[in-house]
């Protein structure tokens, strides 16, 4: 079962040709306003092609290097100071999923009262599990 069983083209087309041989009086403003809104679709989307094929910047690894005498003290500071970047980092997300979760009309708060409450328990009965391994 064919789509264009019942279309001729060449007929169409000797048919738009005839259409567009005959003098109108707006003739090209028409042609141009029906192409524009097509046209304007195909440009989008070869610009959006163009946006996401786009390469990104190359990410750099930066590999550290420490000395070979280096201190424990010196290591659980560096360690402390980079926990503490991490830390800020991770507060700064949960504060753009909460202002997103307010622009939602969630109620962000008692959801973290909730998960708070889940957390404690969790650990309450890991610690519970870990004082009954300990004493059998």
């Amino acid at each position: 079962m064919s789509i264009f069983r019942d279309v001729n083209f060449v007929g169409a087309g000797a048919d738009l040709i005839a259409f567009l041989r005959t003098p109108r009086q707006h003739r090209w403003l028409l042609i141009i306003l029906a192409c524009a809104p097509p046209g304007f679709i195909v440009l989008l989307f070869n610009l959006d092609v163009l946006e996401v094929t786009r390469p990104g910047p190359p990410e750099v690894t930066y590999i550290e290097s420490w000395p070979a005498d280096r201190s424990i003290k010196d290591i659980v500071a560096s360690n402390l100071e980079r926990q503490k970047i991490e830390d800020e980092q991770e507060a700064k997300i949960r504060e753009a999923y909460k202002a997103l979760g307010r622009a939602s009309g969630m109620d962000v708060d008692r959801i973290e009262r909730e998960a708070e409450e889940a957390r404690a328990e969790k650990a309450k009965k890991a610690a519970a599990s870990e004082t009954a391994g300990a004493t059998k």
